[in-house]
C-alpha cells in the first residue's frame, strides 16, 4: 500500500464549534496583533527580539494559521505537523514576550479541531505547559518562579480536562444524533417499502374480489337465464305450446341480455332499481313460478328495512331457484323472507328430491352464496336429505 494511502484525509473537527470558519482566521489574527501591540508598546520583548523581528514571526504565525483553517480534510500526518508548527511559532513568540500568551490560547482550539482520544489530550497538555510558561513571565523566569509554573501547570492542566470532556461529551452527543438520524431514515425508507407492499397487496386483493364479485354476478344472470333457454327451447320437441316457449325463451334472452348490460355497468339488478327487496323477491319468485310451471309461495315476515345486502340477498334466492329447476325434480317451493331484530333471513324450500350433504360438491354457486355474505358477516346454510328435499338459509346481520 502507498504511504499517502496508510493516513487517507479525514475531515476536520468541525461539530466542535458552533461558529463561521471566518471567525477562525479573525479570532487568530486579533490574538496575534493584540499580543504585539501590548508587547512593543509595554516594550517587554527580549533584547534579541527586534520590533522588525517580531513583526515578521508574527506574520508568519497568522499566515500559518490561514493556510489550513479553511481546509476541509487533513491527513494525519499533516494535522501533526501543523500543531508542532504552530507550537514552535508560539514559543518563539513567548521567548520573545510573554505576552504572546495571549495567542496561546489559539493551541487549544487547533488541538480541538485536529485532534481525538489519545492525541487530544496529548496536544492540549503541552499547550497547557506553554500557557503556564506565559503566565509566569516568559522562559527565563522558569528558575525562578519554578514553583508557580507547577502550579499554573495544574490548573492549565485541569482546565484541559474539562476542555477534552466537554469536546468528548460533545462528540457522543453528535455521534448519538446522527445514529438515530440514520435509524429515523431506515425507519423511515422500511416504512415506505411496507406501505408500497400494503398498497400493491390491497390492489391485488381488490383485484381478486372483483373478479370473484363479476364471476357471481355473471352466474346468477346470464348464466341462469342461458340456462333457462336452452330449457325452454330443449322443451319444444312435441310440446304442442311451442310457440309460448319461443316467447318465454324471448323473454329470458332481453332478461340475461339486460343483466348483462347491468353486470357491465353497474353490476347491480335491475329489479331494485325502483323497488325494495320484498317486492323485488316476489317479482323474481313468482317470474321463476311461472316459466318453470312450478307451485311457489312467498311470505314476508317483520318490517321491511332496506340493507346492504339486498343485492346479495336477491342474487342468493335466484341461484337456489335456478338450482331446484335443474336438480331438485320438485313440484313446489317456499321462499320466506323475515325481518328480526337481529337481521334478515332468507329461507327457500323445495320439495324435490333431496340429496345427501356429506357428498356434496360445492360448485360455484354454492361458493358464490357464502362469499356474497361473508363480507358483511352473513352466512348461508344448506340443508339436505334423500327424499327430504332442501333448504337454503341465508342470514345477514340489519
Amino acid at each position: 500500500m502507498r504511504e499517502h494511502d496508510a493516513h487517507p484525509p479525514q475531515p476536520l473537527n468541525w461539530d466542535r464549534f458552533d461558529i463561521a470558519p471566518g471567525l477562525l482566521v479573525v479570532v487568530p489574527g486579533g490574538l496575534i496583533l493584540a499580543s504585539l501591540l501590548i508587547s512593543v508598546l509595554t516594550g517587554s520583548t527580549s533584547g534579541n527580539w527586534s520590533p522588525g523581528l517580531l513583526i515578521a514571526v508574527s506574520a508568519g504565525a497568522f499566515a500559518l494559521q490561514c493556510t489550513w483553517i479553511r481546509r476541509p480534510t487533513l491527513s494525519m500526518p499533516a494535522r501533526c505537523l501543523i500543531f508542532v508548527a504552530q507550537f514552535a511559532v508560539t514559543a518563539a513568540l513567548i521567548w520573545a514576550s510573554p505576552f504572546f500568551g495571549i495567542y496561546a490560547f489559539m493551541g487549544y482550539m487547533t488541538a480541538l479541531m485536529m485532534f481525538s482520544g489519545i492525541a487530544l489530550w496529548t496536544a492540549m497538555s503541552a499547550n497547557a505547559v506553554l500557557a503556564a510558561v506565559s503566565q509566569i513571565g516568559g522562559f527565563t523566569q522558569i528558575p525562578h518562579a519554578w514553583p508557580a509554573l507547577i502550579v499554573l501547570v495544574g490548573i492549565n492542566t485541569g482546565l484541559v480536562v474539562l476542555f477534552s470532556w466537554v469536546g468528548a461529551r460533545r462528540d457522543r452527543e453528535v455521534a448519538e444524533r446522527e445514529a438515530a438520524v440514520a435509524a429515523l431514515e431506515e425507519a423511515q425508507q422500511r416504512n415506505v417499502v411496507l406501505h408500497e407492499q400494503l398498497l400493491e397487496r390491497a390492489r391485488e386483493q381488490g383485484v381478486l374480489e372483483e373478479r370473484a364479485r363479476l364471476s357471481r354476478e355473471i352466474h346468477d344472470t346470464v348464466a341462469q337465464d342461458l340456462v333457462a333457454i336452452v330449457s325452454q327451447l330443449e322443451a319444444i320437441d312435441g310440446d304442442a305450446d311451442w310457440a309460448g316457449r319461443v316467447e318465454t325463451a324471448k323473454t329470458l334472452a332481453r332478461s340475461g341480455l339486460g343483466e348483462a348490460r347491468r353486470a357491465v355497468y353497474a353490476l347491480r339488478s335491475p329489479m331494485l332499481d325502483s323497488q325494495p327487496l320484498p317486492l323485488a323477491l316476489t317479482e323474481l319468485v313468482n317470474a321463476w313460478a311461472t316459466v318453470h310451471h312450478l307451485r311457489a309461495r312467498i311470505d314476508i315476515d317483520g318490517d321491511p328495512i332496506p340493507t346492504d345486502d339486498d343485492q346479495n340477498l336477491l342474487r342468493i334466492c335466484q341461484e337456489a331457484l335456478s338450482n331446484v329447476s335443474r336438480h331438485a325434480d320438485a313440484t313446489s317451493v317456499g321462499v320466506c323472507l323475515s325481518y328480526v331484530e337481529e337481521g334478515v333471513l332468507l329461507d327457500i324450500k323445495d320439495d324435490g328430491r333431496g340429496f345427501d350433504p356429506v357428498g356434496l360438491h360445492e360448485g360455484n354457486g354454492l361458493r358464490g352464496m357464502r362469499e356474497r355474505v361473508s363480507a358483511s358477516g352473513g352466512t348461508v346454510d344448506i340443508s339436505a336429505g334423500p327424499g327430504a328435499g332442501c333448504l337454503v338459509s341465508a342470514v345477514v346481520p340489519a
